[in-house]
């Protein structure tokens, strides 16, 4: 079948992964909250599960839960700075990789539809609208929002229906993170593997993406050529 849409991971793929990018927690994020910083840090990655499925729709929600369980309250002010620097440090973070843009145009120039599927926390669907990728996207999918994740087969749908197409009709772009690559082409998406190139050591670190038997691609301008073929 004739390739009519392809579907994008988001981080470790259109943007750098994220741990990467945006590093630790910033220590003015916490001292903004003055809560000490390891206790702080050690629940805000207990949440990590909870703020990608949508516990939190907002990013005062999450903090506040941390903040709750810590004993802790914060003024206004305090909660209206921390988010203020959380947005900062996830921004940064959405910055598309060199080839994200124009490759997403050229896409969109040739009739493809183009769709993102992205695991996240509430931050990014807030952020999305600022970035240069979104007016380049057709339909953006975020777990956050939808309160389903990657690799739920359910999502997978959604994101082909949201499009308009088959999955059989689509390409999925991702570095295999949570084994998506594999769940993907179960539900009928041709799998692609895109290799990290943000890796210093050259080594992937994801386990489906080392053990990744599939096709594969080095950069985003080779998916120009797979729609051609």
């Amino acid at each position: 079948m004739k390739v009519q849409a392809v579907i994008f991971d988001l981080f470790g793929t259109l943007v750098d992964d994220f741990a990467s990018s945006v590093g630790q927690m910033p220590t003015a994020f916490v001292e903004a909250l003055a809560v000490p910083y390891e206790p702080f840090t050690q629940l805000w990655r207990q949440t990590s599960e909870m703020r990608t499925i949508g516990a939190f729709q907002t990013v005062e929600a999450s903090i506040k839960h941390v903040c709750d369980a810590m004993g802790v309250q914060v003024t206004t002010e305090q909660m209206t700075k921390a988010v203020e620097i959380r947005l900062q440090q996830i921004r940064r973070a959405l910055k598309p990789r060199p080839d994200a843009v124009t490759t997403l145009a050229r896409l969109k120039h040739g009739g493809h539809k183009v769709g993102l599927l992205s695991n996240c926390s509430i931050e990014i669907p807030i952020l999305w609208p600022e970035t240069a990728l979104a007016n380049l996207i057709d339909s953006a999918i975020f777990s956050s929002q939808e309160r389903l994740k990657k690799p739920d087969p359910r999502i997978y749908h959604l994101a082909c229906e949201r499009l308009g197409v088959e999955p059989e009709a689509c390409l999925y772009i991702a570095d295999g993170e949570n084994h998506e690559l594999t769940v993907a082409a179960k539900v009928g998406l041709h799998s692609i593997l895109i290799r990290n190139p943000s890796r210093d050591d050259g080594k992937e670190v994801l386990r489906e993406a080392r053990e990744w038997q599939g096709d594969s691609i080095d950069s985003l301008t080779n998916v120009l050529q797979l729609v051609r073929d």
